[in-house]
């Protein structure tokens, strides 16, 4: 991996929506002290942050979008490994993975015939291949955003329809027609999966507002009036259960969160949303 260029560029030549894979790179390498007292451990995160050759103007390192990076994590980690548990030869797929190793983390306490697979944009697939040589999850170079991507991994899939597909930081830079076809692609790939994403409520999501829109110039294109909304913004999903995740970072987050769900009768700014695709 090289080092930053003379010319001010960074070593890990991403740019845009790409780039915001590093905000929660960051906040799995620190939460040992962003956290105390957690158990959530990334041992390999330190190691691939600091070898990205990243600027810290790129990262999100306030406590707050540290913090609730990290107990996103640990939200979908805990879905992802009750699903395991309960479908020995699940198949979970990671869209968007970036540098995730959510695999590192859990394979070694979950049934051995679980399938890893990842699919993201082909230069964050080649950067991960460079700082993740002993991967344990196979991954593709393709956009959620082009037809076809999710045909490319039903051989890996098979006849198994215990498909866990994980949407993590993915689904608000889709806007609404993305978004209702990258649902209408998973439904048609894998009936019967489930999907677990994070989403914005809309007044967050199109404001312009959230940090990390600055530090990278993403743009968020759609958000989600709660996980039924999610839901309905494709046929044939069925919403399961939503997952607060705002409400963890801190007290002043769970007081905005509460007062955000008063002024929009009853809907989150912010959530991790568990649905299921229906015959």
């Amino acid at each position: 991996m090289s080092t930053p260029s003379e010319s001010g560029g960074c070593a890990h030549g991403l740019s845009g929506v790409a780039m915001t894979l590093l905000t929660p790179l960051y906040g799995r390498a620190h939460a040992a002290e962003i956290l105390p007292g957690t158990t959530f451990r990334d041992p390999v995160a330190a190691s691939v942050l600091a070898a990205t050759g990243f600027r810290p103007a790129e990262v999100l390192t306030d406590r707050g979008n540290a913090r609730g990076s990290v107990h996103r994590a640990i939200v979908l980690d805990e879905l992802t490994s009750a699903f395991c548990r309960e479908h020995p030869d699940a198949v979970v797929i990671s869209v968007g993975i970036g540098l995730d190793t959510r695999a590192e983390r859990l394979a070694p306490s979950q049934p051995a015939s679980v399938t890893w697979l990842g699919i993201d944009v082909p230069e964050v697939v080649e950067l991960r291949a460079t700082l993740l040589p002993h991967d344990l999850t196979g991954v593709f170079p393709a956009s959620i955003t082009e037809p076809g991507w999710a045909e490319r991994l039903l051989p890996l899939v098979g006849g198994r329809r215990n498909v866990l597909v994980l949407a993590e930081g993915v689904l608000m830079y889709l806007d609404p027609t993305g978004l209702r076809a990258f649902l209408t692609s998973c439904r048609e790939a894998f009936p019967g999966a489930e999907l677990v994403a994070d989403y914005f409520h809309p007044k967050v999501a199109l404001s312009g507002r959230h940090p990390i829109v600055r530090a990278t110039g993403a743009q968020f294109r759609s958000g989600a009036r709660g996980g039924r909304g999610l839901a309905a913004a494709a046929p044939g999903w069925e919403w399961v259960a939503d997952h607060s995740v705002m409400e963890r970072i801190s007290i002043g987050h769970r007081a905005a969160a509460g007062l955000f769900r008063l002024l929009t009768l009853g809907a989150p700014a912010y959530s991790v949303a568990r649905l299921r695709a229906t015959p």
